[in-house]
């Protein structure tokens, strides 16, 4: 048992963040930049209307993994093709709403060789670095860890 925050690991004082999930529009196809700036004005709309605060912009799967093990990187073409200007215009669109990014993906990816390994791990890093991700959503939908990768 966690004694700061009990069974669950969180308690009536923790912050709660509201969050949008892009699988409401595409699922492991994934989101094109169009589509994502389209609905970022929507969201800019329910800002400034009704002070509508969206905290995280969740990707679905499809914007880095997609379904049966298919890991991609930044210059990969499925990503090159949805997203041309690569995430930097949609993480300054998410930031001037006062918004992070979070995304769906897979817990490997990490290749065969230590240089793929170290590649995904600054992928990742880069996202939150680099493009303000908030959130990382990892499970078996996108693949699953391939045993030589677990340690």
């Amino acid at each position: 048992m966690n004694e700061k925050y009990g069974k669950s690991g969180a308690k009536e004082s923790t912050p709660s963040k509201s969050e949008y999930f892009s699988w409401i529009n595409n699922t492991n196809e994934g989101s094109t930049e169009e589509q994502t700036l389209v609905n970022f004005a929507y969201f800019d709309y329910l800002k400034r209307t009704y002070g509508m605060q969206l905290d995280i912009y969740a990707w679905d799967a499809g914007n880095l993994d997609g379904a049966r093990e298919t890991y991609e990187t930044f210059d990969s073409p499925k990503i090159k093709a949805q997203y041309p200007n690569g995430y930097g215009p949609v993480a300054k669109a998410a930031e001037k709403l006062d918004t992070r990014l979070g995304v769906w993906g897979g817990p490997d990816g990490f290749g065969k060789t230590k240089e793929s390994a170290e590649k995904r791990l600054e992928q990742m890093v880069s996202h939150a670095r680099d493009y303000r991700f908030a959130l990382f959503k990892f499970d078996g939908v996108c693949g699953r860890l391939a045993p030589e990768n677990r340690p």
